[in-house]
């Protein structure tokens, strides 16, 4: 059972059993309804993945009383807490600061799965469990967007595209069609430049918020490592990324081929948004950008189809802007699970340095990994991070708030215009 948190559920805040009364007063005039575009594979993709490990956006199931069948109103703050008890009628744990919204997923759309040509594909049996079991709970599955239905009259629609980079310019617009109100796309949003200019021109067009899911942009380690670099001037910042992948031939050339868009429009995608969105770094900016030749290694390797495909398994590069402010960003396919932000003085010496997951977030990255064992190790580590972008999107649809650092399309267009622009820069310094 891929759901086993979808069970009857009662939901306690501050320690108080909510009546028939409350429950009424909690559901707000508005919900976000939520249409998930890519759930892909179980425990292997994202978008399959997260809303187990977030149900922030996506929780629906009738409450222990049957007399009346509400949306479960989810706690945004401390969800662990909350959902690893969710069978139970006693959710006491539930900190006194809960804050609760409701939100609610109606809809998955899966158009590999739900194809002929998916039907025989690794992974299928198990997506059709995990189709079974959400059905249950009422969440209805399509093969394409231009299935969906529209959107129920007074209610905020959400789309959450989670696909293959390659499928999203025309899953965007096929959402544009049928009523979202806010689109969270999925890093880096597209193949190209061209591609995110035109999806970020029609989404304005049509009066549509589109968030993307660069988790880094919220994550603590990068805000302690912004405050330490203020407060100490002349210190240099590296951001790292590292993920962990197998260091062998085969599962490099398998990663190169899934991420055939390359390690800096992929991976390191989110360490330059980061530049572009707290360090004002453009294309027009850069004055220079050079690559550690000693740590980075650019490879080209056979995936499983056969294919040869070239990209970074381990790349460090600085960027010196033309106002003469430098900051370094490496990423290592095989590195291990975390990341982190380093402050080094003018000799490069090490300062400090602060990581993602930290103390704080282990408990609920330990109970993550409990809930939802077999899934790729990175998710664990992104989950506290992905579940704050997505609470705070949830949020901002409902009362029209601003989702406090939360990164853009315009954010993605110019981080895409720098991966674009220095991955040729860097291939031809290292190969």
């Amino acid at each position: 059972m891929f759901w086993p948190l979808f069970s009857s559920l009662s939901l306690f805040i501050t320690g108080v059993s909510i009546n028939r009364e409350q429950q009424q007063q909690h559901i707000m005039s508005n919900q976000v309804s939520v249409v998930l575009v890519g759930c892909g594979a179980p425990l292997k993709s994202m978008g399959c993945t997260s809303p187990e490990m977030q149900p922030i956006i996506y929780v629906t199931s009738s409450l222990v009383d049957d007399a009346l069948s509400l949306t479960v109103i989810v706690c945004i703050m401390h969800l662990t807490p909350c959902f690893v008890r969710c069978r139970c009628a006693d959710l006491r744990q539930v900190p006194c600061h809960t804050v609760v919204i409701p939100a609610k997923l109606e809809i998955i759309v899966e158009p590999w799965f739900m194809s002929t040509a998916g039907t025989n594909s690794p992974g299928y049996d198990e997506f059709i469990r995990f189709k079974t079991n959400l059905e249950q709970t009422g969440v209805k599955f399509f093969a394409t967007v231009k299935e969906v239905p529209p959107a129920d009259e007074g209610t905020k629609r959400l789309a959450i595209i989670s696909a293959r980079t390659a499928d999203n310019p025309k899953l965007f617009a096929d959402c544009l069609k049928v009523g979202c109100h806010s689109i969270f796309l999925e890093k880096p949003g597209a193949p190209s430049l061209a591609e995110l200019e035109n999806m970020m021109n029609d989404a304005q067009n049509a009066g549509v918020n589109v968030f993307m899911g660069f988790n880094k942009n919220v994550s603590k380690y990068v805000a302690k490592t912004r405050q330490y670099e203020a407060k100490h001037p002349g210190v240099k910042v590296t951001y790292v990324h590292n993920n962990n992948y197998e260091d062998s031939e085969a599962s490099l050339g398998e990663c190169f081929e899934r991420n055939a868009e390359g390690m800096l429009k992929n991976m390191a995608i989110h360490e330059l948004a980061l530049v572009v969105t707290y360090y004002a770094v453009t294309v027009d900016s850069v004055a220079s950008v050079e690559a550690d030749k000693e740590f980075s290694s650019c490879k080209s390797l056979k995936g499983p189809s056969g294919g040869a495909f070239t990209d970074f398994d381990k790349l460090k590069f600085a960027i010196t802007t033309k106002e003469g402010k430098v900051i370094s960003i490496l990423a290592d396919r095989c590195g291990g699970d975390d990341s982190v932000g380093i402050a080094t003085d003018a000799d490069g010496k090490e300062l400090v340095r602060f990581t993602m997951p930290d103390g704080e977030d282990a408990t609920q990255i330990e109970n993550a990994e409990k809930r939802v064992p077999g899934a790729m190790p990175y998710f664990y580590m992104q989950d506290p991070d992905y579940s704050t972008l997505k609470q705070r999107v949830a949020k901002a649809m409902l009362d029209g708030s601003k989702p406090k650092g939360v990164a853009t399309i315009d954010v993605a267009v110019d981080s895409l215009k720098l991966a674009e622009y220095l991955t040729p820069i860097l291939q031809k310094q290292l190969l």
